[in-house]
């Protein structure tokens, strides 16, 4: 009787192991196959999959924001490369198609360059995750206390040595801190956008029956500035605001 609840077990085991859902690898092999058989949509719905599971890497944005562009969904496409920079600034690929995607924008206002020292500041950023930078708060921190105890303990003549060390491990953890809490609150704040609407109305006011100022296109990168239940104001790199729905913004 034994035998034969463990031989039911073991096969009701193998049929769930065989209609398990495929690992995530498998999936994105299957949505680049999509896409070399010219089935955007398919590919871009498989992509979006593996985003919504949890996976971030800047190539999965990348592919997916290619599909959308195929499958000629602009704002879907551009939001999907904005988040590719988010990860890794400097992907020149995603650069490159973002500003091809752009030019579909009726309506694109570029955003200012960045100055130099706004350069090195991303890139200081993105020298760790936020996961490495609080790793590194970690240990910092406690090899400062190990070097106040240090200090504490040794004999005379090796004091300075120990205060310089401790002195420089101290420099470090401060560094660490300031550039950890910045990429976590950049990671955290979601204060930008793409329209996804197709053509959407901007208003005066947080009402729909307020003034309309100006129309914004799909795809439109926007900065979202103030907000009330409903309703979202958005400022353009050309100093324009003014008030629409929250649910034409895809938040960043």
């Amino acid at each position: 009787m034994r035998t034969i609840f463990t031989t039911i077990c073991a096969f009701l085991l193998l049929c769930n192991v065989a209609g398990a859902a495929p690992a995530p690898q498998q999936q994105f092999e299957k949505a680049n196959e999509l896409f070399r058989q010219k089935q955007y949509t398919e590919a871009a719905n498989m992509y979006q999959g593996l985003i919504d599971e949890g996976f971030s890497q800047p190539e999965l944005y990348l592919n997916a924001g290619n599909a959308w562009y195929k499958a000629n969904k602009t704002g879907q496409a551009i939001y999907n490369y904005e988040k590719a920079l988010a990860k890794d600034p400097f992907n020149k690929s995603a650069a490159h198609n973002l500003s091809v995607a752009n030019q579909r924008v009726e309506g694109y206002v570029n955003d200012l360059p960045l100055l130099f020292f706004q350069q090195w500041w991303l890139q200081l950023l993105h020298f760790h995750t936020p996961d490495g930078w609080a790793t590194g708060i970690i240990i910092l921190f406690w090899l400062f206390i190990a070097g106040i105890i240090a200090l504490l303990i040794a004999p005379s003549f090796k004091q300075r040595l120990v205060k310089w060390g401790t002195g420089a491990v101290l420099i470090l953890f401060l560094l660490y801190l300031t550039v950890g809490i910045s990429a976590y609150v950049s990671a955290n704040t979601h204060n930008e956008g793409i329209i996804m609407g197709a053509a959407v109305k901007v208003k005066s006011a947080p009402d729909n029956d307020s003034k309309d100022l100006f129309e914004l296109h799909e795809g439109v990168k926007v900065a979202v500035v103030d907000a009330t239940q409903e309703f979202c104001k958005i400022s353009l790199p050309d100093g324009k605001t003014g008030w629409l729905a929250c649910a034409e913004i895809k938040r960043l």
